[in-house]
């Protein structure tokens, strides 16, 4: 069951860095999304159960599909840790998050480059 589905003016990277580099990129990343998101939606009350998230890339003009795996390669996790900050989540450790699956969405390039963060709630995705 869906919870919440937000959209964020943010270009989801495929870059292959800052997990090895010193965390002050990707700090810097984190704080700008959240001066973003709380923009956007304000400070948010977390989630009463666990969940479930669906990361969609929404493409933009002339973007091209990426290999799956690489989807949440880039700056998802600086996304995903604003979204902490700004109160969606508790934490993003598995207690919280149970599941989270990168997506790509073609059809709707009027609107990209963005992304789609559906929250759903844990048990809604079968996995076998």
């Amino acid at each position: 069951m869906l919870i919440a589905k937000v959209t964020l003016p943010i270009v989801l990277t495929n870059n292959n860095t800052g997990r090895t580099q010193h965390f002050g990129r990707s700090a810097s990343q984190r704080k700008k999304y959240e001066r973003i998101i709380r923009g956007l939606f304000g400070q948010q009350k977390p989630f009463d159960v666990p969940v479930q998230i669906v990361v969609i890339r929404v493409l933009g003009k002339n973007q091209r599909l990426w290999d799956y795996s690489s989807v949440l390669r880039g700056n998802w996790k600086e996304i995903e840790d604003a979204l902490v900050a700004c109160g969606f989540l508790v934490d993003d450790g598995p207690d919280y998050v149970k599941l989270v699956i990168g997506v790509q969405e073609t059809m709707e390039r009027e609107r990209g480059p963005c992304v789609d963060v559906l929250f759903l709630r844990s048990g809604t995705l079968e996995v076998i």
